[in-house]
């Protein structure tokens, strides 16, 4: 009786022990197809971050670095233009001061215009001509308003266009040009 008790309790222990043993080798093996599918899945992952980087990132990045170029090309087109800008309305406020200095008056509404032009000259970086510019700027706004009076003669004015007038007009002109009482020019008598 001793023996089957024994026997008993050592087949109890022996079915116990390799139920344990049997238990841990699935652990194991579950344990090893867990990290086997967390390392497909880090694998898919790592390959799906790659194709990303190929297909997206990489193109982005080349579009990014033409765009930059094309940039700078802008840029330098822009600085030529605003240079060329510069030089127009130079040229423009310096044909007006002609024009109003030969008139003898700058209209309101042409001393307007020229602040405006030499405002926008001096916006756009337009200075290398500072003493000059700066003193037509000076000149345009002691200019009359109003056209000096002078008669018996019409005047053309290349921006204001004709003007009439009601004075005596005098005309400064070479001696050797004027006529004397008789219509011979002086000088040649």
């Amino acid at each position: 009786m001793f023996g089957t008790i024994f026997g008993a309790l050592g087949l109890s222990g022996y079915l116990g022990e390799r139920a344990r043993f049997k238990a841990e080798q699935r652990n194991k093996r579950d344990e090893e197809e867990e990290n086997e599918v967390s390392e497909r899945k880090r694998q898919q992952l790592a390959e799906s971050v790659r194709n990303v980087f190929k297909e997206e990132i990489r193109p982005t990045n080349e579009h990014l670095v033409e765009m930059s170029a094309e940039i700078k090309e802008i840029k330098q087109d822009l600085a030529d233009n605003t240079v060329g800008t510069v030089t127009i309305l130079r040229d423009r406020m310096k044909q007006i001061l002609d024009d109003c200095r030969d008139a003898g008056f700058a209209p309101t509404s042409t001393k307007a215009n020229w602040t405006e032009l030499y405002n926008t000259y001096r916006s756009l970086g337009g200075n290398h001509f500072k003493e000059y510019v700066d003193a037509w700027k000076h000149e345009m706004e002691t200019l009359p308003v109003n056209q000096p009076k002078k008669r018996g003669r019409t005047l053309s004015h290349p921006t204001f266009g004709v003007v009439n007038s009601e004075l005596p007009v005098e005309v400064n002109m070479p001696e050797s040009l004027k006529l004397d009482a008789n219509h011979n020019k002086k000088g040649n008598k």
